[in-house]
């Protein structure tokens, strides 16, 4: 099996059978991590295209007697890392990560990937990917890669997968008791600075009568609460 998804610069064979040979392949055969050229890189999109002749240049398309060659809805290859010249690593992704291939042709409202155009409805990301497909890790390499430049950047990832639970209600429920200590944290740092306002507002001599003459005296813990921000309280 041979995907046609890069077209053009491929990775040196001795770097990709490095990464092959340590991380394994998929259930097709493919390897788990690859190593890309980006301006190489093409993915399926469909659309309404526009093709116009060669000798025209792009000032002259915007005047109105310039016309195109045609216009048609269909699928074409197309950069799928516009602009970026550097090697990356990308991983394979199941075609379940994707939802099933109904999903997939709903309508984009419906959350699916079909867009109608006036030519007619098209998967606007292509079709479904029944093999899985390839997404980057974000590493990007704007020199000659090494062994250890690819072994670095997958450990990294390899090591986050390993730490996440492996069902969906595992990693609920990590997150919600992540999501719990930070609140618990917040709770703390607000009761350390209540107790501050409060040992700052306590009047003097542990509020011991003294012998004297002042103004009016508005109660300490009135005080505390509006320099806590709190304005409202039947205090």
């Amino acid at each position: 099996m041979r995907r046609d998804d890069i077209q053009g610069r491929r990775a040196p064979r001795w770097l990709q059978a490095i990464l092959t040979r340590r991380y394994g392949r998929t259930p097709f055969g493919e390897p788990r991590y690859r190593l890309v050229w980006a301006p190489a890189r093409r993915e399926r999109s469909g659309g309404v295209w526009t093709d116009w002749d060669a000798s025209v240049g792009k000032m002259d398309r915007q005047k109105a007697q310039a016309q195109p060659l045609r216009r048609v809805a269909e699928m074409r290859w197309a950069p799928k890392y516009p602009g970026e010249e550097c090697w990356l690593i990308e991983r394979w992704i199941p075609a379940s990560s994707f939802g099933t291939p109904e999903q997939w042709y709903r309508p984009a409202a419906e959350g699916g990937t079909v867009v109608a155009t006036a030519e007619g409805a098209i998967a606007a990301c292509g079709d479904y990917p029944r093999l899985g497909d390839y997404e980057d890790i974000g590493a990007r390499m704007y020199w000659y890669p090494t062994e250890r430049h690819l072994t670095l950047a997958v450990d990294a990832v390899e090591r986050s997968r390993a730490a996440l639970p492996a069902s969906a209600l595992g990693r609920a429920l990590r997150r919600s008791y992540q999501a719990a200590r930070e609140q618990e944290k917040r709770d703390a740092e607000f009761d350390r600075a209540a107790d501050e306002v409060f040992d700052d507002s306590s009047p003097a001599f542990g509020g011991a009568p003294m012998i004297g003459y002042g103004g009016s005296h508005r109660p300490a813990l009135v005080e505390m609460a509006e320099r806590m921000g709190i304005r409202q309280h039947p205090l």
